[in-house]
């Protein structure tokens, strides 16, 4: 429910939903423009100041924040105050003024057609028909975690290498939210974890340390400092509390670092579409979004490196393509270049075009026949699909996807050309990129693709293709079993990626 607010700096009547009540600003220009007439620019914030207060149950003195309301110094000082009949009296009163403010009215559970709703929602949830049957509601719901929660952790336990120590199946006084013993049967390691209501599993951090995911990001960070370039970690303010690693404010570009276990489909309980939703909620706030995962900067640092560079402009090694050489490139030494320079390495192709720079190979683009992964069972004459172009590291070759491409299409006069580029590096600005600069036709966003992981050490992803359910049925399992049913059978996770962006190059138009 929305409810009418007053500006504190311009004055103007604004809309703001009930939980917002406290909204003293129409806008942010308000605020700043009040902060200056005040001179609170600069000052140090409430939330930060603390003073000495006397508590009014006990009037023992304690320190709080001056931002909140807090006058009493303990939770049972709290009780206290709250058990006398007079205060008690205020607290109804002031929750029947919350009720007339927001529905209008204090008499909702008087109201049958408000009961019946309650009632419902209950049943179907919990399967009582009211929360004041308090003690049928209890037994019910410890029944629910004690019957179905906790078996389904004990197996989920058993995969992840961890065992509980403390038994607490048979506890009447089950609790999801306090800790419990477990130890690691990797390393041993005996560690306190709550049981998680939510299903996600107890986690061995000296296997996976906390630090983990702050060891690889500070690659970048390193990197943005020798280059005096100015930002700001672990943003929470631009996505409304979803965070952004590292971000560039003034160039409106944010990296995410995404440790392989924790954006896992099992152990990191990371949907389908938690990266493509990220991404798309910072490109609605302005932000481009870089989402590199972990084994890119363990395994490839210096083309991370590279990419990030190119990205924020900041690349000085240039070459001119029309001082270059134009020549077909052979198997090996594509190979051997893609391996060195592109995050994806060799790939199966077979054109192989580059520009050489005083001799040396500076840029490569490869084509060859619609790929079966994409669902192309059968060869179309003169259609092709640009599979890879790289630059050599920490080199801008100015023109080169150009010349590249205007070689390949007079030699080999294609009828069309496919191609695609991934969100994750690219973002989902279709109109700067590389391909529609050089006339390609934005066709679609694909959806998220995903890889697998093996368990033992998540560094390793590997594409699913390599893995489909005709090539696991040779291996012996069941045709009953899914693809990804056989594939957790054999230890492996899977996390999924952005999807990518789909361009095409009609050449008969």
């Amino acid at each position: 429910m929305n409810i009418d607010l007053v500006c504190c700096n311009c004055n103007e009547t604004f809309s703001a939903e009930f939980k917002h009540r406290d909204k003293k600003f129409c806008n942010r220009k308000c605020y700043f423009e009040y902060a200056k007439k005040n001179n609170l620019i600069g000052k140090q914030k409430d939330s930060t100041i603390r003073e000495k207060r006397t508590c009014i149950e006990c009037g023992v003195e304690f320190i709080e924040k001056i931002k909140t309301n807090r006058k009493l110094c303990s939770n049972e000082c709290r009780l206290k105050w709250n058990s006398k009949p007079d205060n008690k009296t205020k607290r109804i009163e002031k929750s029947k003024n919350a009720l007339i403010r927001k529905y209008g009215t204090d008499s909702l559970f008087k109201d049958k057609q408000f009961q019946d709703k309650m009632k419902s929602n209950f049943q179907k949830k919990y399967g009582v028909s009211s929360p004041m049957y308090v003690e049928k509601f209890i037994d019910k719901l410890k029944n629910t975690i004690r019957n179905n929660h906790i078996p389904t952790l004990l197996d989920k336990l058993e995969k992840n290498n961890i065992k509980l120590i403390e038994e607490y199946i048979n506890n009447k006084d089950v609790n999801t939210s306090r800790p419990y013993t477990f130890q690691c049967t990797k390393c041993d390691f005996i560690f306190s974890s709550t049981i998680l209501g939510s299903g996600k599993i107890p986690i061995c951090r000296k296997c996976y340390p906390i630090s983990k995911n702050s060891s690889i990001e500070n690659l970048i960070r390193d990197f943005l400092n020798q280059n005096n370039i100015k930002h700001i970690d672990n943003n929470r303010k631009i996505l409304n509390g979803k965070e952004i690693d590292i971000l560039i404010n003034e160039k409106k570009i944010g990296f995410e670092i995404n440790g392989n276990y924790f954006h896992s489909e099992i152990y990191g309980q990371k949907d389908k579409n938690y990266h493509i939703n990220k991404t798309k909620y910072a490109y609605d706030n302005e932000i481009k979004l870089i989402q590199i995962f972990e084994d890119e900067i363990i395994l490839k640092p210096e083309i991370v490196i590279s990419r990030v560079g190119n990205l924020l402009n900041l690349t000085k090694n240039k070459v001119y393509a029309r001082k270059c050489d134009i020549r077909e490139v052979t198997k090996k030494e594509s190979s051997f270049f893609l391996e060195k320079n592109h995050l994806q390495g060799n790939s199966i192709d077979k054109i192989r075009i580059g520009l050489y720079y005083n001799n040396e190979l500076v840029s490569l683009m490869t084509f060859g026949s619609k790929r079966k992964v994409l669902g192309n069972k059968f060869k179309v004459e003169k259609e092709f699909e640009l599979i890879r172009f790289c630059n050599i590291l920490n080199t801008n070759v100015i023109g080169g996807f150009s010349k590249l491409l205007k070689y390949f299409i007079s030699t080999y006069q294609p009828n069309k050309i496919l191609t695609f580029a991934d969100i994750r590096w690219s973002g989902l600005d279709n109109l700067n990129t590389v391909y529609c600069k050089n006339g390609f036709k934005f066709i679609e966003n694909t959806p998220p693709n995903y890889w697998y992981l093996k368990t033992d050490d998540f560094i390793n992803r590997s594409h699913r293709f390599n893995f489909r359910k005709d090539l696991l049925m040779k291996e012996g399992f069941s045709e009953n079993l899914t693809e990804w049913e056989i594939m957790q059978e054999k230890g492996y996770d899977r996390i999924w990626d952005c999807g990518s962006m789909k361009f095409e190059l009609n050449l008969n138009d």
